[in-house]
């Protein structure tokens, strides 16, 4: 059987921490603070959900921990947004941190994606910066024909149209998140504006 691979304590430089669900999350935060001028908040990646608990008893126990003023932390809602968010309040109060903030320190804050209590992900985010461009016409006649082919499936249509939409890029790339380092994405839409909140607030 093979051992579980083990968790290495995060390495803490900044005092305000945005820890992220996986390596497009982190490419896309990354490039989105780097855009709002926020140089005080470092992304770290926790990996998949079911990581993020193991990875905050990791991250409480970090050398310089103490140095932390404010935890944010940002994952997919996927179907459920509410159950998204019980899961993390879950793994934080395994590591004895707490959610809504407490008086004490760090200040933990919880972004689930695409917020307000929907279900989605950061390309639901992400797909809602092409409404009205005349791309976003043409991955729809895509995405209708394909809907007719056997053997074709789109559970995840938004994370599907994302990637379409990269491939007419001049660059295509099938991370969203070196997208967004790429200038990609127009990080100014409205669309960001919860997510800009969240961070400005973070």
């Amino acid at each position: 059987m093979a051992r579980p691979k083990p968790i290495e304590k995060p390495k803490i430089e900044k005092p305000k921490q945005l820890l992220v669900e996986g390596n497009d999350q982190r490419n896309f935060f990354e490039a989105f603070i780097k855009h709002l001028s926020l140089p005080d908040i470092q992304v770290q990646n926790y990996g998949g959900v079911g990581e993020l608990r193991g990875f905050l008893l990791a991250f409480v126990n970090a050398p310089d921990y103490d140095s932390v003023k404010s935890v944010g932390i940002a994952r997919d809602a996927e179907v459920s947004a509410r159950a998204a968010l019980k899961s993390v309040q879950d793994a934080l109060d395994n590591a004895g941190l707490h959610v809504p903030a407490k008086v004490g320190n760090p200040d933990v804050s919880v972004l689930i994606l695409p917020g307000d209590d929907e279900q989605g992900m950061l390309e639901t985010l992400l797909c809602r910066t092409l409404e009205g461009m005349e791309v976003n016409r043409c991955i729809d006649d895509f995405f209708k024909c394909a809907e007719g082919l056997p053997d074709v499936s789109t559970d995840k249509p938004d994370k599907a149209r994302a990637f379409a939409y990269l491939t007419t890029q001049p660059d295509p790339h099938h991370s969203v998140g070196v997208a967004a380092k790429n200038g990609v994405w127009d990080l100014d839409h409205q669309a960001f504006d919860k997510a800009r909140d969240f961070l400005r607030a973070l």
